[in-house]
């Protein structure tokens, strides 16, 4: 079974979302359907295999901890015009498809 941690900055987190928030989003997608027919398994493997293929990008701006497994949160960036900060990551990666 999958291990999914969505934790923000997190040292270990291998997703930049949790299964409750891809199924919000999902619900309004064209291949909602096909979504809500995998298992809690499947979903976890998909966002973490999604959120691995975000990290082969280059981002603007830094790392918020030296710590943390993943690209963002980051400092002095931005994401579709809005300034990034470091207690959240922004609603444009987290809906990245």
């Amino acid at each position: 079974m999958a291990t999914l941690d969505a934790t923000l900055a997190g040292e270990s987190s291998n997703s930049y979302v949790d299964i409750a928030f891809a199924d919000m989003y999902a619900a309004n997608q064209p291949w909602s359907a096909k979504w809500d027919l995998l298992t809690e398994d499947e979903k976890a493997v998909s966002l973490i295999q999604a959120t691995a293929w975000m990290e082969t990008l280059s981002y603007s701006g830094n790392r918020c901890s030296t710590t943390q497994s993943l690209a963002w949160p980051r400092a002095n960036a931005s994401c579709d015009g809005v300034p990034a900060t470091c207690d959240i990551i922004p609603y444009g990666i987290r809906r990245t498809e």
